[in-house]
């Protein structure tokens, strides 16, 4: 019988110690927060038209070019038209601005690759920018040489 009384005194301090617990681990606990808000950095806004220059990876194609780009942002989405007036890949650029990182891609019919990332830094841009290839036309060879489009406004 001692041992069972023992038990039932044991499971009493601790069930007692349990509620005391309890009671201090949710003191103050009407006063719920969640994140902070504001806090989270928005991203960019790069709406509008861009003017710069674009440096081909490979000069023997082309030796640069200026360059422009025409921006729609809804969000970190943006879409636009990128241009560079004498080589280079131009085409349709869709993509993502993540605080200040920019990676999408160029279209253009009947094209793959034009792959983009680049960065945002207050009234600049820099983009790199892949080869577009036409595989079943030119194989491997590049249509539009890739390479760095510095823009500003």
């Amino acid at each position: 019988m001692q041992s069972s009384e023992r038990n039932r005194t044991l499971i009493r301090v601790v069930l007692s110690a349990s509620v005391v617990l309890a009671a201090l681990a949710c003191q103050n606990s009407n006063s719920v927060t969640g994140p902070p808000s504001g806090n989270a950095t928005p991203a960019a806004s790069i709406a509008g038209s861009w003017n710069g220059s674009y440096q081909p990876d490979d000069s023997m194609i082309c030796s640069g070019s200026s360059a422009s780009a025409t921006f729609q942002q809804d969000g970190s989405q943006i879409t636009g038209n990128l241009r560079t007036s004498n080589c280079g890949v131009s085409g349709y650029f869709q993509g993502t601005l993540m605080g200040n990182t920019l990676v999408g891609s160029i279209k253009m019919d009947g094209c793959v690759g034009g792959g983009v990332s680049g960065t945002v830094s207050g009234s600049a841009i820099s983009l790199s920018i892949g080869d577009l290839t036409k595989p079943l036309v030119t194989g491997q060879t590049p249509v539009m040489t890739g390479g760095i489009v510095t823009l500003s406004r």
